[in-house]
Order: structure tokens, then sequence, then C-alpha cells
């Protein structure tokens, strides 16, 4: 189940000289709708930026680190083990650095220690200095704040994170989402890069670099400040002259200019994975030191631990997976997994691919001893850390933001905690289940997919949340080749066709939808520039196709296979009034509607629009409400809780009810459709006789040749070898196609369920 939608400003879009109306859309989607609005979006500037003495609690803070480093004081800078936290480790120790202070950073152990401040490691950092300073974290640390300033140190704290209703007495706190700051979006980076400002001015500038990096890695929305941060570190970026950086991105590949792809895909993770499987001193020591050899050395750690990061993080969601394969989604709204051995660093990308794969907000966690550490995962617009609150009594500890949070428990609490964070996310949606969707900013024809579109849309960048890259829906388009590519086959390889005009696509992991030809398509995309051999040229980056139902040609044949492959195979269904049906699909999940006729499954489509469209298969395990022409039941989710044989009941529903086995089975009333299929297709006994005389006498490689050799249609012939299989006389398979004789009884076709339906309509 896929949302496709069109994103519309809420205001008219205003045409801006020099501008394409289309980009104007996406710019005005942005908040964007004057020329000066524009030029400001489309050229970050430092004037931009705003004074970092308006940020609540800076000027203080600035004021104690100037007493201090005039009174020859030391500082400890305490930070994290992600790439935001390193980054603005990094970013206030140089800063202290030019100012001539004796300083030293903590970062603390992902395992041992755990996010954020702790007592043991203030006590012995109360020991080495007598300023405090945390970056990226320290909000919710009302304890461990007291605590340093009981064994007299003066504690600045500087965070980005979401405060509890009891800030920490600290000398001063920093936070963007205190005071009314106009922009609460920065990142701890964000905020640290401001403080190193608001100390030093235009001298630290160049930190712009580490402040994107972080910028960029930390998920925070590349809107406002955020977008100028990553543009003016990101032009930083390409022309570094830390040793670290450097080695780093040769090693990743990226050359010459940089963009925020770059940072996300290869620089952040290849840092993050320190913290998670070693030390986050690593990356820390990667990003200040000027030695080139050992950047070499400290980059070769890096790639180590990034390799080992894949393995452990494979594994991780590999075991993850198999326990949401034997979830109830229907009933959960949060998916918990957790695991022992599970290494804690990796398992927030665990949680991050599966809440994508299903849809849903998860939680994974790493069981050590009776305790359990994990991360959590936002889907859709699910608040993740408004629903863990509600469930905060059972965490020993918790913090995050909307998007994600980390949290610890106990063992012993797990079952408690995932019905009740099921029963905390189904309050924000009112029981509905969340609909992944995509939101296209506008509607784009294949004719416009050109080098020069490309060209413009670079103008956006840098990308991220809040601005994303650019997606399009085509609206209409024939789909004239559809492949599978890659070493397993994952991927599909496009040709699409739109009023004359072709361009091909690439859809990663869309390979499923190999072959799928019959219909048009409808589908989200990016324009992208192609190099092959020299020849560049612009086709589609493909994000989700639809097929539309519409399109599809009626087929009886088809309808014929679809039909005979499972009637008569045992079981009725109880009947169920069409009036009944919207009753059933209230829910939005659980529904599964069977048409073997396209004119069926039309008509639902039109009466129920907002139900998934499903050819052949249905296997989501969401169980979204479907409909599903030509569908088998060897090919449908089990989580399906009601099945509604849409055409009529024709003996299949034990096959369905075998495959869902906690699925009801109901039947419409036989469509005017399946009357007239089942009345062309009907074989008297006569004709029976003779196709049981023809299966005796030869062999047949598929159903057309049956047909020829008993001289019936393709809808005959299904039916017959239907009727020969039901009363035990063949063994039949339309696909792939097989036919043998059983050991001969004596039968009469008057025992066959479908032969009586056929005959009771053509008589």
């Amino acid at each position: 189940m896929l949302i496709l939608s069109l994103s519309s400003p809420n205001e008219a879009v205003l045409p801006i000289p020099g501008v394409p109306g289309w980009l104007c859309e996406l710019l005005a989607a942005r908040g964007v709708r004057s020329a000066e609005e524009a030029h400001r979006f489309l050229h970050p500037a430092p004037d931009q930026l705003r004074d970092p003495k308006t940020l609540q609690g800076i000027a203080e803070a600035a004021e104690l680190i100037r007493g201090a480093a005039a009174r020859g004081k030391r500082a400890v800078i305490y930070g994290d083990y992600d790439v935001d936290g390193v980054s603005a480790s990094a970013i206030l120790w140089e800063t202290l650095g030019r100012m001539g202070m004796e300083r030293r950073v903590y970062l603390p152990d992902r395992h041992s220690e755990g996010y954020g401040l702790n007592v043991p490691a203030v006590e012995k950092l109360a020991k080495e200095a007598e300023l405090l300073i945390t970056v990226d974290c320290g909000i919710t640390s009302v304890a461990e704040v007291r605590r340093a300033r009981e064994l007299g140190m003066t504690v600045i704290v500087t965070d980005h994170h979401q405060p509890s209703l009891e800030l920490p007495d600290a000398d001063a706190v920093v936070s963007p989402l205190l005071g009314g700051y106009p922009f609460p979006g920065l990142c701890g980076a964000g905020v640290a890069w401001k403080l190193a400002l608001a100390l030093a001015g235009g001298e630290v500038m160049e930190l712009a670099e580490l402040a994107a990096i972080a910028t960029i890695a930390d998920m925070v929305p590349l809107t406002d400040e955020n977008r100028v941060i990553a543009a003016l570190g990101l032009e930083r970026l390409a022309l570094t002259k830390r040793p670290g950086l450097r080695a780093l991105m040769n090693r990743a590949g990226v050359q010459g200019s940089v963009d925020s792809d770059q940072v996300a895909f290869q620089i952040a993770p290849r840092m993050n994975a320190c913290g998670r499987m070693a030390s986050a001193r690593i990356a820390f020591d990667m990003l200040t030191t000027r030695s080139p050899a050992e950047a070499e050395k400290l980059m070769l750690q890096m790639e180590m631990l990034n390799q080992e990061r894949k393995a452990q993080e494979n594994r991780v969601v590999e075991a993850a997976m198999a326990q949401v394969a034997g979830m109830d989604l229907v009933e959960r709204h949060a998916i918990v997994v957790w695991g022992e051995g599970w290494n804690s660093g990796v398992v927030g990308l665990a949680a991050g691919k599966v809440a994508e794969q299903y849809a849903c907000p998860t939680v994974a966690l790493a069981v050590e001893g009776d305790m359990c550490v994990g991360s959590a995962r936002s889907a859709g617009a699910i608040d993740i850390y408004k629903a863990l609150n509600r469930c905060a009594d059972l965490f020993e500890r918790f913090g995050g933001h909307r998007q994600a949070a980390g949290l610890t428990l106990k063992r012993d609490r797990l079952d408690a905690f995932s019905q009740r964070l099921s029963d905390a996310v189904a309050e924000q949606t009112g029981g509905k289940p969340v609909i992944p969707e995509i939101r296209c900013d506008a509607e784009l024809s294949l004719r416009d997919v050109t080098e020069e579109t490309v060209k413009w849309l670079q103008n956006l960048e840098p990308f991220g949340m809040g601005n994303p890259a650019p997606r399009f829906l085509c609206a209409d388009a024939q789909a004239l080749s559809l492949r599978r590519v890659g070493a397993e086959g994952k991927h599909l390889k496009c040709s699409f066709s739109q009023r004359g005009i072709l361009r091909d696509g690439i859809y990663f992991s869309g390979g499923d939808w190999a072959g799928k030809t019959d219909a048009r398509f409808r589908f989200a995309f990016s324009p992208t520039l192609n190099e092959y051999r020299g020849r560049v040229s612009a086709e589609c980056r493909v994000y989700a196709l639809q097929m539309i139902p519409e399109s599809l040609p009626e087929d009886r044949n088809r309808e014929a296979v679809s039909l005979f492959s499972e009637s008569g195979l045992g079981g009725s269904a109880s009947m169920l009034a069409p009036e009944d049906l919207p009753a059933l699909m209230a829910a939005g999940q659980g529904t599964l509607l069977i048409c073997r006729c396209l004119k069926t499954a039309s008509a639902l489509r039109e009466r129920f629009p907002e139900a998934d469209f499903c050819l052949e298969e249905a296997k989501d395990a969401r169980a979204f409400n479907t409909i599903l022409l030509y569908g088998r039941a060897a090919y449908v989710s089990p989580a399906f809780r009601n099945i509604v044989l849409c055409d009529g009941d024709m003996g299949e529903g034990d096959a369905y009810r075998t495959a869902c086995p906690k699925a009801k089975a109901a039947a419409l009333p036989v469509s005017d459709h399946m009357k007239r299929l089942l009345k062309d297709a009907f074989v008297d006994q006569d004709g029976l006789r003779a196709c049981y005389v023809a299966i005796r006498k030869q062999s047949f490689r598929d159903l057309y040749a049956f047909s020829a050799a008993c001289g019936l249609t393709y809808l005959q012939s299904a039916f017959s070898l239907s009727v020969l299989r039901e009363i035990g006389l063949a063994d039949v398979s339309f696909s792939p196609f097989h036919l043998s004789l059983l050991p001969m009884v004596r039968r009469s076709p008057e025992e066959s369920f479908v032969y009586q339906r056929a005959k009771s309509f053509s008589e």
C-alpha cells in the first residue's frame, strides 16, 4: 500500500522572473514566493545567519568561558558518540584552543555508558577540570548536572534535544528550543558553532564544514539557518585542508564538489561506525588531526569498522525482519524487536530499516543481561518521542525527538512496553494504520525530463529533511519495458512512453515489477543524468510505481485461469450482502477483495478508491485493504482478516482459509460478469467425456494445445480441466501448466460445485 500524492502550495504560485514555472511551484512549496526570497533561497550566504547572541543563554555561556580562560581554568567538553556529538566536540575543542584554554574532550562509550551525562563520568571529570561544557546532550541531565555543581564545577549545557519539564540547574543552558528562538531546528553542532561564533566571530567560519556534516547527518530540517550552514559548509568541505577529512573523502570516492547525499551516505556512516563499533574518539581524532600520516591510519581504522558495522547491521536486520514476520501487524500499531548478542551500536539502523519496510514505528533493542538498550525510529507523521513518553515509567532512561529516540529498560518490561507503545501510537492515529506516502512536489511530463531541468534542480541543493530532493509525479505513461537488473535481479530497468516521448529509468529494489507491461503507470521520480560511454542523457530515478487499473485490457482467458486455478478446491464461504462491505473496509486494514473479473475490480475501485490495488498477488504484511485481481491464495499475505470473494463463491473458500488462518471467508452474490464467463465456459457431460478421452490418448504442453485437440475455446478448456480435477479424475495445474490422469473411478460432473454453478447459468 502506498499513497502517491501531489503537493500544492497553500497560496497561488507567483511567477518569478527568470525562473521556470515548475520551479516556482517547488519554491512556493518551500515557502518561497517573491523574487527576493527566491534569491536568498537559491544563494545561501553568511549574512542570512542570525546573530548568535539572540540564542538564549549563549551570552552567559560565552562570558563564563572567557572568564574561565582568563583565570587559567581547565575545561572538559562532554559530547556524544554520533556524528553530531563528535563534530560539536571538535568545533568547541578547536575554538577553546584558539583562546589558549587548556581543554579535553570526553565522548562516552555507547555500550558501557550510553547516551548523555552519567554520574560516574562527572565525578571522574570533576578531578580534571573546573568547567564542564556539554554538546549535543545534557538538557535532561538534571541529577548529573546537580552532581557536577556539587563537586565545584561550572556547568554550561548546549543541546538541541527536547527538554523535559525540569531544566538542569546549570550556570548556562543554550538551546534553540528555549526562549522563542526563531529557528528551533539547529543540531548539536549547529548550536556549538553558534557558541564558537559568539566567542571568536569570523575566525571560526571555517568550522562550518564540521557543522554542515553534522547538520546533514543528524536529519534536522535543511531549512532556514540549517540550509545556510549546510551550503556554506559544503563549499568549504570541497576544499578542506583537514588531512582526516581529505583521506576519508578520497576513500569514499568523494571528489570535487560535495553534495548532501555524499555526506549522508558516504562520510557520515563511516564516522558513525566508530562510535557504534569501537570508540567515537577515532572519528574525533580524524577531524582534528593535522598529520597526514595519522589521518591515513585513522581512515583505515574507520573503513574497517564500517565494514564490520555493515556485517553486524545485516545480521541484526535479518533477525529483526524474521521476528516481524511472525507478528500480527493488523493488531499492532508499533513494532518492537529485540535480541541477545545484538550490537547496541547498530540497532538504530535496524530500527530504521524495519520502520521503512513496514511503514510502522519501530524500536530495536539489544538485550544485555537483564537490561535492554536500543533505539526508536518513527514512520509517517507519528511523533515517536511523544509515544515513548506515554511509556516513560517503564524506562531507566530515554530521550530523543519526533523522528528518533534512544531508550533503556529492564528486560522483564519488554512485553508491557511492546503493548503500551502500540497503544500510544494508536492514540495518535485514531486506531488507523500508518499508510506510507510519497508526496510529489509537482507533476512533470516526460518531455520535461531534460538536462536543463536537472541543472535547474541543482540550484535547490543542499537537500535533506525539510528540503528534500524534489520528486515529481508522472501521471500516466505506458511501460514499454520493465526488466530486472543487478546481480540478484533486485532492481528494475524501465522504459516509458508518454505522448510520443520516450525516457529510460531505474527503480532500485523494484525488481518485482518486472514484466508487468500490460498496463499504464503513474510513478514518482526525480530527473537525473546518466552518463554512459561519454554520452549524457536525462532519465528518471523512480521511487514508486502504481499501476493504473483502468488501463488494463479485458482478458477473458486470464480471468478464466484465475478462476479455474482455484475453483472447486473445497470449502464454501458465508454470504455477504453488498451493503455490508463498507463496514469491513472502514478499518482500512485486514480486508482482501478477491476479483476474478476486471469489470468487478473496476467497479470496486470506484466504490473504494482508498483501497490498494494489486495484480496476481497481495503480500503486504500490514494487510492494508486491497482489491486483488487475478490473485491466487498462494500469493496472499496470511495477515488478512476478511476474505471477500467478490465475483461469487466458486468453492475456493478452503484455499484462502489455509492461506490466511485468521481470516473469515465471505462471498458476494455471483456477479453478472462471472455469470457470463461461466455461461461461455460451460461444457456438458459429453464434452467432458471427450476431454477425458483426449487426455488418455496424449499429453499436452499447454492449455492452448489441449484446446485445439478437444475443439474447445480456451475458457471451455479451463472449465473442463477444473471440473475433472474437482471430481478426482485429473491432476491439473494451470500455472505452470501440468496435466495428468488420476486412477480411474466412477464420477459424475454433477458432483462438481463449479459444474453445477456453470450449468445453472447456461440454461
